[in-house]
């Protein structure tokens, strides 16, 4: 997992490294990174009341690192008689290994991010372990796998890298310990600030977390940037950076999870990698409601349920109109019908609900749930067959439970899904969902089939 971690050290602003004050930071994944000062950077000429922001802080850590805290605000004052100042910042990022003096520079050649459960979705071994019991032997061998890399267009390349350490030499050698891990490394043509990099960072995550049906953060991310350059024997050499920031609501311990805990693995797309990561930043725009709607289910578990169920619902309505339309006219005929319409309405009805039937109009023309999910079915009907018993009964339940949690008609009550109902239809929807993007990334419908037929979460669900 992240890890906590604390430094001691000396604390000034770029523009005034004469005056440094001494303090602690402290760093908690849930919580961010707080810096404790033994006084304060504010004068006479400071408004007291008012908190600083400084956009960058620089430190020298005890046992010697350069660090660089970016997006800075003060969060308490503390001022004492008889005794001293005392003060605390929040910082957005946190850099380990590099001193950047302002903006500008904190721009990075590559990132590299080890994810949550990569080493799992991957899968990829450079081991190979053979026990002779007779003669009373083991024999263990490791090489080292090659590198995966996905051009994404737009000078943005992806690579996925196997890394490992050890085994150690001892006098007395007790144990021999190989360690592997996984890692993805995203490079670009020209340095990018950091925000450019986190939201490819970000974009990977939900591309991961699709697969692995479980909400992903990353472990640990370094960067490599031009600020640290270093020529060694006439070549570039760049320390790593080190860089934190607050990921909230990241579990206390990881599950343990196999392939078929998985929608997809990489062995399943390792002959498609490329193809199907461009298609996925390629679509990100155009599908990014859906994205949120769908992610953001995944990664709040207490989110209530009734919200899920809309979120869902909303998701794939926003999916089928992005991707379908779904009109019932051409633009120009709907427009006869909507002025007739509007002008059908007496002039005694009052102007608040005149602009409310205005408004309901204005989507008129647009499909209503009910006929995207039939025509959902149409086209994915092969492989939801065996999922959905009754394709009538589900769309109905799912329209009547939408209509009833939005428009509370107590008419929809007793026809509206609740309590386990409600969860099963909920991950119905999700289900259906994930159907419609693994088919835009480019799986073929046998082939999502097989993946749901497969999964050990949806093998025994049906409605």
């Amino acid at each position: 997992m992240i890890k906590e971690f604390e430094y001691k050290g000396i604390w000034w602003f770029p523009d005034n490294p004469e005056k440094r004050i001494s303090g602690t930071l402290r760093f908690v994944p849930d919580e961010g990174a707080i810096l404790d000062l033994m006084g304060s950077f504010k004068s006479i000429k400071n408004d007291m009341n008012k908190p600083l922001e400084p956009e960058i802080v620089l430190g020298i850590s005890s046992n010697g690192k350069n660090i660089t805290l970016y997006k800075c605000l003060e969060k308490s004052l503390s001022i004492s008689f008889p005794g001293f100042q005392t003060s605390s910042f929040y910082a957005n990022l946190v850099f380990i290994g590099v001193h950047f003096q302002k903006l500008e520079d904190i721009r990075f050649k590559s990132i590299s991010v080890r994810y949550l459960y990569l080493d799992e979705w991957v899968n990829i071994s450079g081991f190979d372990i053979k026990c002779l019991l007779e003669e009373k032997e083991i024999i263990i061998k490791y090489k080292l796998p090659e590198s995966f890399q996905a051009d994404i267009g737009d000078g943005l390349k992806i690579l996925i890298n196997i890394q490992a350490t050890g085994p150690s030499r001892a006098f007395v050698q007790k144990e021999a310990t190989i360690k592997q891990e996984t890692e993805i490394k995203i490079e670009t043509s020209e340095d990018k600030s950091f925000e450019d990099y986190r939201k490819i960072i970000y974009h990977i995550q939900n591309f991961l977390s699709l697969g692995v049906m479980e909400p992903i953060h990353p472990l640990a991310i370094t960067g490599l940037t031009e600020v640290n350059k270093e020529m060694v024997e006439g070549k570039a050499h760049y320390p790593p950076v080190e860089i934190f920031y607050r990921l909230p609501d990241i579990p206390k311990a990881s599950k343990t999870l196999l392939p078929v805990d998985m929608l997809f693995t990489f062995k399943d797309i390792s002959n498609r990698f490329e193809s199907f990561l461009r298609t996925w930043f390629e679509k990100k725009d155009s599908l990014e409601p859906v994205y949120d709607l769908y992610f953001g289910t995944l990664y709040n578990p207490r989110m209530y349920l009734e919200h899920r169920f809309l979120s869902l619902v909303q998701a794939i309505e926003s999916f089928h109109q992005r991707t379908c339309g779904g009109e019932y006219l051409s633009d120009e005929d709907y427009k006869v019908v909507y002025d007739a319409l509007l002008a059908a309405i007496p002039e005694e009805v009052g102007s608040d609900f005149k602009n409310r039937l205005k408004e309901y109009l204005k989507y008129g023309n647009e499909f209503s749930l009910r006929k995207r999910l039939k025509e959902f079915f149409d086209k994915y009907r092969k492989i939801l067959d065996k999922f959905i018993e009754d394709e009538d009964a589900f769309i109905e339940k799912v329209v009547n439970t939408r209509n009833y949690q939005t428009h509370h008609d107590k008419e929809l009550k007793e026809r509206a899904a609740s309590g386990e109902d409600l969860y099963r239809l909920t991950q119905k929807l999700k289900m259906c969902l994930e159907v419609c993007l693994l088919a835009e990334l480019g799986f073929s419908l046998e082939e999502i089939k097989d993946l749901f037929s497969r999964n050990s979460r949806y093998q025994h669900e049906s409605i």
